[in-house]
């Protein structure tokens, strides 16, 4: 757990900070996750035949 993390759980758990305010940024930060994609450009390791050092 990050030292960040704790202290939001330890003022969420002292009544600091408000459940609902957390909660929705919470899910702004996921929502704005979901929203990049990532792709390997390049990789054609995939496609190649592998060869085993037992085969050679």
């Amino acid at each position: 757990m990050s030292l960040v993390e704790l202290v939001i759980i330890l003022f969420l758990s002292l009544g600091l900070l408000d459940k609902g305010k957390v909660k929705n940024m919470l899910q702004f930060f996921n929502s704005s996750k979901s929203d990049q994609v990532r792709k390997v450009i390049g990789d054609e390791t995939i496609e190649q035949r592998w060869i085993w050092l037992e085969e050679e």
